[in-house]
């Protein structure tokens, strides 16, 4: 991958990824894969309105190409980054269709050829083409919070203010799966799915990340055994390593797939300073670890070595 904004960055010799493992040796000798930590390799983006720059980047994605999506909140807009660069907005602050007004969480659809957006200010999703044409609205919302796709291709919907997640088939444009406050869920905020379809839910009324079955049955939640600090979006990679943003805390929590605590990423280094109010994460199709440093209006690209 070439690296982008190169006069961001850090200038540190990228370590070699981790050595794959499967679930099942993890689970059996999780000290195996402990001496890895996670250490920044590229700063992408800084304060600003123009196009590469952010003003409180909070929900990211990335695609099967390994371009980065970001919700651009402060302007209003989503940012698309590709791998040599580039960079791409949609959307602008307004009501209308195809503008935006506060969004918070982006999710590309498997194929890589559309995008949804999770808008906070219209109280809306939006779907975008990769041609800048705009595909369409979906409300009946309250206060949506993210948006992520899981691997049979379903759209879920975290609609915080009605306490509910719905799943919604993008190509019959029905919903199909409703989870609210009779399976535990008061407050979503933030949703990920693994490649086995658990479904991951950060409630920020109980302060907790809440596994669920492909089946809807709950399984754990990570705060059972310790406090989360105020978690926000999550991420799950191949291996089954849970990613948690612990905004409050300014860190990001690695768990292992059975939920205990792996490692944590909160010094990206003295250059860089601390991280502040991160909200977003997100896994590229190689392995990239992407994190949103909010407060700093800022990306982070994260390897481990």
């Amino acid at each position: 991958m070439t690296d982008r904004f190169n006069y961001l960055e850090l200038g540190d010799p990228k370590p070699d990824p981790a050595p794959e493992e499967s679930i099942e040796n993890l689970l059996e000798s999780p000290p195996s894969w402990k001496p890895f930590r996670l250490k920044a390799v590229e700063v992408i983006g800084d304060e600003g309105t123009r196009v590469g720059q952010f003003l409180s980047p909070m929900g990211i994605a990335v695609d099967l190409w390994g371009s980065l999506y970001v919700a651009d909140s402060g302007n209003h807009r989503i940012q698309r980054i590709t791998s040599g660069g580039d960079a791409y907005p949609y959307g602008n602050a307004g009501q209308a269709a195809g503008q935006m007004w506060g969004p918070v969480s982006v999710a590309v659809e498997p194929n890589g050829m559309s995008f949804y957006v999770a808008e906070q200010g219209n109280q809306r999703v939006q779907r975008f083409q990769l041609n800048s044409q705009h595909a369409g609205v979906i409300d009946g919302f309250r206060s949506p919070s993210a948006v992520t796709f899981d691997a049979a291709g379903m759209l879920w919907i975290a609609d915080t203010g009605n306490s509910r997640i719905l799943q919604l088939d993008i190509h019959t444009h029905k919903f199909m799966k409703t989870m609210d406050k009779s399976s535990g869920i008061q407050r979503p905020v933030g949703l990920s799915v693994d490649s086995a379809n658990n479904l991951y839910v950060t409630d920020s009324a109980s302060g907790d990340v809440i596994r669920f079955s492909a089946a809807g049955t709950r399984v754990y939640g990570l705060a059972e055994n310790r406090k989360l600090a105020g978690p926000k979006q999550t991420a799950v990679d191949n291996i089954g390593r849970i990613y948690v943003v612990e905004s409050e805390a300014n860190r990001l929590h690695v768990f292992s797939p059975n939920g205990d605590s792996f490692h944590i990423f909160d010094k990206p280094g003295s250059k860089l300073g601390p991280l502040k109010d991160p909200i977003g994460v997100a896994l590229g199709p190689n392995g990239e670890i992407y994190i949103s440093d909010t407060g700093n209006h800022r990306v982070l690209r994260l390897a481990w070595e």
